[in-house]
C-alpha cells in the first residue's frame, strides 16, 4: 500500500523545531526523494489499514476513523505524538536510531502497541557516495549485525563494493533499500542536516558518527583490510596521494611535494603516487602529481590499491579517501590538511598542520555556504587558503624523518 493514499504528516522532537519549517520540510523531501526512499510501508500490524516499518524513520498508516496514537522514546519517555488522528501517513523528521514505542487505540480501546525492536529483522543501511565515511561506517554495520542478531544489507558504490565482500562478509549487497526491511538508516555524514544524525557531521569525528545515528552501537574494533596477493616490489617505497574529491582539501604549497619526494628517495625510497588521476583543476587552483613520483595512477580497483598499500613502509596523503584505505590498512599515515580540524579524522600521530594561520574552517557552517568552492575567511586575498600553502614541505620532512626513525627503532614494522 502506498504512502500516498493518504496525505503525509510530519512530526519531529523539539529539537527539530528549530528550522524554519517550511525550508526544513523541502530539504527532508528533497533528500528522501534522492535516496529512493520505498513508497510502500509494508509492515503489518495484524489491523486492517494501520501500517508500520521504520524505513528512512518511522512511518505509520492510519486510515480513516476514530484512532487515537501515543509515540514516544521509550529511553527517555520523551513524546513526540499524542492525539487523536485519522487517514493520515505520519512519518517521523529524526532518521536515525530511537527506541520508538507505539501505541494505538481505536474507538477508545487499546488494539496495538509496538516497541522498536531490530532482533531477528532485517536492517538496511543507505550509504553515501564519500569513500572515507563509507571506510569509517561500515564496521558499525557489522557491530550493529552482532548486537541485534538481525540480517543486514548495505548499498554502497561500485568502487568499495569489493572491499565489503572481502572484510564485511556477513553484510548483503544491494542496489537500494529492500522495500520490505524492518528498519533503514542513512549512513553519511550529515551536514547541517539533524534529521540524520544526533550531532552535525562536521562537529565530530567520523569514526564516532556511527554512534551518532545507530546510538546503541560504540564505536566498533578497527577493520583491518589485509591484502589479498603477495608483494610485488622488491625495494623499500611510500605511496602518495596528493588528490581529495576537491583541490582546496589539496596541499596549496607550490613547492611542498616535489621536496618531499626529493627527499623520500634521498632515504632510499621509491615513491609511487597511486591516485586515481595525475592531474586536478577545479575552482582556478591545479594539483598534479610531482614530478619525480612514479605513476601509478588510474582507475584501479580498491582492492588493488589495498595490495598497494599493505606492502609500502607508510602513506603520505591529504584529508581524502586514500588517507583512509591506507589507515584502514593499518600502515602508518602522515596525513597533511589544514582545511579540516585535526580531530576530524583517524587518530594519526603524524599528523601535519599549521596552528599559527587560520585552519579547520571545513569543519564550520560557513565552509557549507561556498561549497568549497573558495576560501571562506579570505577569498580574493592574498592570505586565501593559508591554511594549505602555509604548511611548509620542511614541516612534512620532519615529520617524515620521525616517522622513519621510528619504523627502524621498531625493527621496521609499526
Amino acid at each position: 500500500m502506498s504512502t500516498d493514499k493518504y496525505p503525509i504528516r510530519y512530526f519531529c522532537g523539539s529539537g527539530a523545531q528549530i528550522y524554519p519549517k517550511d525550508d526544513f520540510l523541502k530539504k527532508i523531501r528533497f533528500f528522501l526523494e534522492h535516496h529512493k526512499m520505498p513508497p510502500t510501508i509494508f509492515g503489518e500490524t495484524g489491523i486492517d489499514g494501520v501500517l508500520l516499518d521504520f524505513n528512512y524513520g518511522l512511518r505509520l498508516q492510519i486510515p480513516e476513523g476514530n484512532w487515537y496514537v501515543r509515540i514516544v522514546d521509550a529511553e527517555s519517555e520523551y513524546i513526540f505524538l499524542d492525539e487523536d488522528v485519522s487517514s493520515v501517513t505520519l512519518i517521523s523528521v529524526e532518521k536515525f536510531f530511537i527506541e520508538w514505542e507505539i501505541a494505538i487505540w481505536s474507538d477508545g480501546e487499546p488494539v496495538f502497541y509496538h516497541r522498536f525492536d531490530p532482533r531477528g529483522q532485517h536492517v538496511h543501511f543507505d550509504f553515501n557516495r564519500a569513500i572515507g565515511d563509507n571506510i569509517a561506517l561500515l564496521p558499525y554495520v557489522e557491530a550493529f549485525r552482532q548486537k541485534f542478531d538481525c540480517e543486514v544489507s548495505c548499498s554502497v558504490i561500485r568502487p568499495l563494493q569489493c572491499l565489503a565482500r572481502n572484510f564485511f562478509p556477513n553484510v548483503t549487497l544491494t542496489s537500494e533499500a529492500p522495500e520490505d526491511s524492518y528498519a533503514t538508516f542513512f549512513m553519511q555524514a550529515p551536514i547541517n542536516m539533524s534529521f540524520i544524525a544526533m550531532e552535525d557531521g562536521l562537529h565530530i569525528p567520523l569514526l564516532h558518527l556511527g554512534n551518532s545515528i545507530l546510538r546503541r552501537i560504540d564505536q566498533p574494533p578497527k577493520v583491518i583490510y589485509r591484502p589479498t596477493k603477495p608483494r610485488s616490489i622488491e625495494e623499500p617505497y611510500v605511496c602518495i596521494g596528493v588528490q581529495a574529491s576537491t583541490p582546496t582539501k589539496g596541499w596549496l604549497n607550490p613547492d611542498g611535494w616535489d621536496r618531499v619526494v626529493e627527499h623520500l628517495k634521498s632515504l632510499g625510497y621509491r615513491v609511487l603516487c597511486i591516485d586515481r588521476d595525475r592531474e586536478c583543476k577545479q575552482f582556478g587552483l591545479t594539483v598534479k602529481m610531482p614530478r619525480e613520483a612514479e605513476d601509478f595512477s588510474g582507475k584501479y580497483d580498491l582492492l588493488d590499491r589495498v595490495n598497494q598499500l599493505a606492502y609500502a613502509d607508510f602513506f603520505i596523503g591529504v584529508s581524502s579517501s586514500l588517507s583512509w584505505l591506507a589507515w584502514s590498512v593499518d600502515i602508518p599515515v602522515v596525513l597533511i590538511s589544514g582545511l579540516t580540524a585535526r580531530w576530524y579524522e583517524f587518530d594519526t600521530p603524524y599528523r601535519v598542520y599549521n596552528p599559527l594561520v587560520c585552519h579547520g574552517c571545513f569543519n564550520e557552517f560557513w565552509w557549507v555556504k561556498d561549497e568549497g568552492e573558495r576560501c571562506t575567511m579570505f577569498k580574493h586575498t592574498d592570505r586565501a587558503f593559508e591554511c594549505s600553502k602555509n604548511i611548509s614541505a620542511q614541516q612534512v620532512i620532519d615529520v617524515v624523518d620521525r616517522l622513519v626513525s621510528d619504523i627502524r627503532q621498531s625493527g621496521g614494522a609499526l
